[in-house]
């Protein structure tokens, strides 16, 4: 080999090490970085928006803006808005309609971001919410949602009516019975009660008398 094509060999290593350390020196702990192959955990696509949330620098640092498409991509040439193709790195344009974040939350199939051939597929459901607005909704990283929601995660009543052009309990998919039953446990907060209470232990769901409902209305 000659000595030319041994100094552009160490030259082209030392610029991939120099990426690798550079993304992972900026990146810190909250965004965990393979120093030889450049790349985060296998499971970073769950996991990672908690940590923007965090220190969103982090992050451009090496994918450069999460507010500017044009501006995207940064030394790792992969953009965040790749996958972010509705709103970038935060909810899409007009989120706070609760025909949109309603839907996508009370009335979605509790779902969480995946991979599926090579796509993207966002997550759903309260379970999903949680992620970033924490467990009470109002003690993650992200804004409580009860600086909207004052009163109760829904609508003032009546919300109960059998109504598919207005918000209404009717159109929540049972998967988010556990997020229901934060408050609702045997009919709490309610003027409904279940006539005979499930046994301890029984998972929360729409109609087996653990919220309002019996095997019917």
């Amino acid at each position: 080999m000659s000595r030319m094509k041994l100094m552009a060999g160490s030259c082209f290593a030392m610029a991939l090490a120099l990426l690798a350390w550079g993304c992972a020196g900026t990146a810190g702990k909250g965004a965990p970085l393979n120093a030889t192959t450049g790349q985060h955990p296998a499971n970073w696509i769950q996991v990672h928006y908690a940590e923007y949330a965090k220190a969103p620098d982090q992050c451009r640092t090496c994918h450069g803006s999460t507010s500017d498409p044009a501006q995207a991509g940064g030394i790792s040439k992969v953009s965040c808005f790749s996958c972010h193709t509705n709103g970038g790195m935060n909810h899409p344009a007009g989120w706070a309609d609760p025909s949109q974040h309603g839907r996508l939350g009370a009335q979605a199939v509790p779902a969480v971001t995946q991979v599926i051939g090579g796509t993207v597929v966002n997550g759903s459901g309260f379970a999903y919410c949680t992620k970033c607005h924490g467990p009470n909704y109002t003690d993650g990283l992200a804004v409580s949602c009860k600086s909207c929601h004052t009163k109760a995660p829904h609508p003032d009543a009546p919300w109960r009516g059998a109504t598919f052009t207005s918000p209404s309990h009717v159109n929540t998919n049972g998967g988010n019975a556990p997020a229901c039953a934060q408050c609702h446990t045997n009919g709490a907060n309610s003027s409904l009660k279940p006539v005979t209470p499930a046994p301890a232990g029984t998972a929360p769901g729409c109609f087996n008398n653990t919220l309002c409902h019996g095997t019917s209305f």
